[in-house]
């Protein structure tokens, strides 16, 4: 689409003529459902796909509208429902702060992970949630103050006091203090029509704003809809979660974008960062995320909601690393493994217990060259079975290699159902791996990996990758290390 907004006393004007070159806070509009516009300065303008989004500005989506922004750090900020935005930023030594303040209505937010000193605020008229990863929305209906979380964590602050919250727990806040629920459809936008639906109805029947209603009342309410969520959401994941088959990103990426692509069920309903995709009769999902920031380094995650239209569940969580061109292509290893479709090692039961679902084969060969002596390697696996505030049942995950502990997850770093582990290989060897994972409860469940590094000497002259020998497959090479017995234990 064109980049000409028109204004609203008809007067056509370009929104980004009126805004500075230099920003701190940038964003894109990538999608408009119904009607929005910006203000600048005072005036106002309709809002366009493609148009930039900075700080001292306001947005504005009408009823039953929606707008998805992409922050040029890879973040996403969906504007949902009648609802006012303020967008705003500041650096002060160094420090970018980047603040989203809800004047009204409803913000869907899939923030990524900030800079060590910078800070990602979305606030309320009085509560500052300060995001650095993490995944929810905030809402503020006629005073009652939200933040909801599915993925990650915040800190929220309200007249001095503070609160953390993690994935799986949603806060509510108005006159009468602060109460902190867990809740399994934490972060979720059916959650967030429910406290819509409870508040109005609340205030309704009270006479009341809902910035005066009891909080306790209103805690109930949304446990007991929580309650019948939680059971349609456990039946969802039964009948679908070994269904969904991502295809691996490469762990190192040198450009600001990454395509996604998946198998699953047809008809079903997935969505990332804002965007809902029905996917269609073949089973593919397939959709490219970009950002505007070439500088944006770090780690870079894209959650994925599986859903039916009535509930839904992570599903699955892409993870990779974005670095300088050169960088990744030193980093990244030309290896096909990467491009097949992921397969489960654990199968998830039918009585959806939590087990471990490691990415990749159970047993995965790695062809290396001859020169490739240390090889860089990533285990990457999730607990299925358990979602929002279930994650609290897990104790500590210990991850070990020949019988010694070599990672273990604890504390924070469980605030997710999704891991990874880098990890060095030796050529011509056999790494075992498990993963142990201890609830609190006293059980513990157990995952597999082995990986199988190979290379047959032999089919290159000198030891060198450029004196290949035979125009021997690498199944070919695998087959002659086995039978002469080359690939050995750790």
């Amino acid at each position: 689409m064109s980049g000409t907004l028109c204004a609203c006393d008809g007067e056509k004007k370009n929104a980004n003529k009126v805004l500075s070159n230099k920003h701190v806070f940038n964003a894109s509009v990538r999608e408009i459902m119904g009607d929005a516009k910006i203000i600048i300065d005072g005036d106002a303008y309709s809002l366009d796909v493609g148009q930039n989004v900075f700080e001292k500005t306001q947005l504005e989506a009408g009823v039953a509208s929606s707008v998805v922004l992409s922050v040029a750090d890879g973040s996403a900020l969906k504007v949902d429902g009648k609802s006012v935005i303020q967008f705003d930023a500041t650096i002060e030594s160094l420090k970018r702060t980047m603040s989203v303040a809800l004047r009204q209505g409803r913000l869907m937010f899939d923030v990524q992970k900030q800079a060590i000193k910078d800070e990602f605020e979305i606030s309320t008229e009085n509560v500052v949630s300060v995001v650095r990863s993490a995944v929810g929305f905030v809402e503020n209906i006629d005073g009652l103050e939200v933040s909801s979380l599915k993925e990650g964590s915040v800190v929220a602050v309200k007249s001095d006091l503070e609160q953390s919250i993690k994935n799986g727990q949603t806060l509510i806040a108005n006159v009468n203090g602060i109460k902190i629920l867990p809740l399994a459809s934490s972060g979720t936008l059916f959650l967030a029509r429910a406290i819509d639906s409870v508040a109005t109805e609340a205030a309704s029947e009270l006479g009341v704003h809902a910035s005066k209603l009891n909080l306790d009342k209103i805690a109930a309410m949304l446990v007991a809809f929580d309650d019948a969520y939680k059971k349609k959401a456990d039946s969802l994941i039964k009948k679908t979660q070994v269904s969904f088959k991502p295809k691996i990103l490469n762990e190192y990426i040198g450009k600001p974008s990454v395509t996604l692509e998946a198998l699953f069920v047809p008809g079903s309903i997935v969505s990332v960062q804002g965007f809902v995709d029905t996917i269609p009769e073949s089973g593919i999902y397939k959709r490219t995320f970009e950002w505007a920031d070439s500088t944006a380094f770090g780690p870079k995650r894209f959650v994925v909601n599986c859903s039916n239209g009535e509930v839904e569940y992570i599903c699955h969580t892409w993870i990779t690393n974005f670095v300088s061109a050169k960088m990744a292509e030193v980093l990244t290893k030309a290896d096909e493994r990467k491009t097949h479709v992921v397969k489960d090692t654990v199968q998830q039961p039918k009585n959806l217990k939590p087990t471990v679902v490691i990415e990749g084969s159970g047993r995965e060969r790695i062809h290396v060259l001859p020169e490739e002596r240390d090889i860089p390697a990533t285990l990457r696996f999730s607990v299925a079975g358990l979602m929002g505030a279930d994650l609290k049942q897990i104790k500590k995950i210990v991850v070990k290699r020949k019988g010694a502990i070599i990672k273990t997850f604890s504390g924070d770093e469980l605030t997710t159902n999704s891991f990874k582990l880098p990890l060095r290989l030796k050529q011509n060897r056999i790494a075992h791996i498990e993963i142990w994972v201890y609830f609190v409860n006293g059980k513990r469940i157990k995952g597999r990996k082995v990986y199988e590094t190979y290379c047959y000497f032999e089919n290159y002259e000198g030891g060198k990758k450029s004196n290949r020998i035979n125009d021997m497959t690498a199944e070919e090479e695998y087959k002659n290390v086995v039978s002469k017995h080359l690939l050995k234990n750790e």
